[in-house]
């Protein structure tokens, strides 16, 4: 495992972790939801997406743990999947990072 592996690892690891945060604070006031139907389709929304998340991470780790290695330029299918699932766990680590964000502080946590 190279070192870019291994950031890449503790990438998607992190993406698990702060969705699993944002989901929990979305269920943390949960009665105080069913009063206001908006703030329920919302929150409710930001569960369901969070849950996707969580399971599309935990597969990308599961593949990760039996490709260990880039796959070489012989390779191209797979060696550009790679490389793009690796520009997209950037991208949906900031999401991720800024959708926890805006649960902590919204449930007043910050």
């Amino acid at each position: 495992l190279s070192w870019k592996g291994l950031i890449f690892l503790i990438v998607y690891v992190c993406i698990g972790a702060f969705t699993v945060i944002a989901c929990c604070t979305c269920l943390d006031h949960r009665k105080d939801y069913l009063d206001d139907s908006e703030t329920f389709r919302l929150e409710l929304n930001v569960f369901m997406t969070g849950i996707v998340n969580i399971i599309i991470v935990h597969m990308v780790l599961v593949l990760n743990s039996a490709i260990v290695t880039m796959p070489k330029k012989g390779d191209e299918p797979y060696r550009s999947l790679a490389i793009v699932m690796r520009v997209l766990s950037v991208i949906v680590f900031v999401n991720t990072v800024l959708n926890l964000w805006v649960q902590l502080e919204e449930a007043k946590y910050l």
